[in-house]
């Protein structure tokens, strides 16, 4: 299992996944001494988090393997469905459980019961949710963005907000205030999910780059003067740093093998400079057709293209 990066250093996803075990570990013992639900729910959050994150550990087993005739592009897009696995199944479970708790102390009348310990022990537990924090910030801010990460930066605020609302539960010892912040919490948690959920989604149906990025590899591509028009157009992202282009253009009918092959070249090292997401060029060349050019066609449809 990769758990070291290319430095040696741990890979920032054992580092969170250590983070949270610690915090959960420690909302754990807190939990012992409160009935408060938002410490619950806290709680539930980061065992959530945990095997999330352990299930990225597991698909980073697979980030690395070497391109083979049963996986063409590698298995790099293992992260994002197990990723996508985990959000499904804890962001639903955090839902239910937080109606439930709801339900059953708005049903009841006891008060809120916590212990002195029980607000220390999750005071150091939300400290190490704001190091996380610090951490996939710093991480996130490279240019060189791991997509493991992805997503990592809204979820450790949604986290840290959580922690934030359950300790401040802790120390007023208001109940209303537990009931109303848990289930402030769980939406946040709830849309959290759903947004990185999406992101995830969009990449494993294949989603089209931004717009911006289409726009300017297309008119890389129309620069060259041996390119009569362009048929076909498909860009594809394999993972967010991994795109896919195939490519069907028209040339002179006389041209030669050997320039064709020139003009392969060339056009892909330019569509890899405008943007070196593009790992993977795909042309094919036909004989210039009679009748109006479809590269127009297809800039109106990138036009039409959504942006993130």
């Amino acid at each position: 299992m990769h758990c070291f990066g290319d430095t040696g250093e741990l890979h920032p996803i054992l580092v969170l996944f250590l983070i949270n075990l610690a915090s959960a570990i420690l909302k754990y013992i807190s939990v012992t001494g409160t009935n408060a639900m938002s410490a619950f729910l806290d709680l539930l959050n980061d065992v959530g988090d945990s095997v999330g994150l352990g299930l990225l550990l597991v698909g980073l087993r697979y980030w690395r393997m070497r391109q083979n005739m049963f996986y063409p592009f590698g298995a790099r897009r293992a992260l994002y469905v197990l990723g996508l696995l985990s959000i499904m199944i804890f962001s639903g479970l955090l839902f239910g459980v937080a109606l439930f708790k709801a339900a059953s102390i708005l049903s009841g009348s006891t008060g809120l019961v916590v212990e002195i310990y029980s607000v220390v022990v999750f005071l150091i537990a939300f400290a190490i949710n704001i190091a996380g924090l610090i951490y996939i910030y710093i991480h996130s801010r490279g240019s060189n963005r791991d997509p493991a990460l992805s997503g990592g930066m809204l979820d450790s605020i949604s986290d840290t907000a959580g922690s934030s609302l359950a300790l401040f539960t802790l120390i007023t010892r208001n109940i209303l205030l537990d009931v109303v912040g848990s289930l402030v919490l769980t939406g946040v948690i709830l849309i959290s999910g759903i947004t990185i959920g999406y992101r995830y989604f969009q990449v494993l149906i294949g989603r089209a780059p931004p717009r911006e990025i289409l726009k300017k590899v297309m008119n890389k591509v129309l620069e060259f003067q041996e390119v009569r028009d362009v048929n076909v157009f498909n860009a594809s992202m394999i993972t967010e740093d991994e795109y896919m282009l195939i490519l069907e253009v028209e040339v002179d009918k006389d041209m030669e093998v050997e320039d064709a092959e020139k003009l392969s070249a060339r056009i892909e090292e330019e569509v890899k400079r405008v943007e070196p997401r593009f790992k993977h060029v795909v042309i094919e060349f036909v004989s210039e057709r009679a009748g109006p050019k479809t590269y127009g066609e297809i800039i109106k449809q990138i036009d039409g293209v959504d942006e993130e």
